[in-house]
């Protein structure tokens, strides 16, 4: 194999590797999107949570105006 056969094999592979590089990155109208997603799934849980709170709340209420 000559010396330029070895240069084209290592480019051809280096182009193959930043392809796939980049195929596999996130643009950045993918991070805005799961950034959205994420946001709101933490808003849910944080209502859950609220939610849970205050029946807990309710329930020790309740259990301190028993005799």
């Amino acid at each position: 194999m000559s010396e330029q056969d070895s240069t084209n094999n290592l480019i051809k592979f280096i182009a193959t590797t930043v392809e796939t590089m980049r195929d596999q990155m996130a643009t950045k109208n993918d991070v805005a999107r799961l950034e959205a997603k994420l946001e709101a799934e933490i808003a849910t849980v944080r209502g859950d949570i609220e939610q849970v709170h205050l029946r807990l709340d309710s329930i020790e209420r309740a259990l301190r105006a028993r005799p």
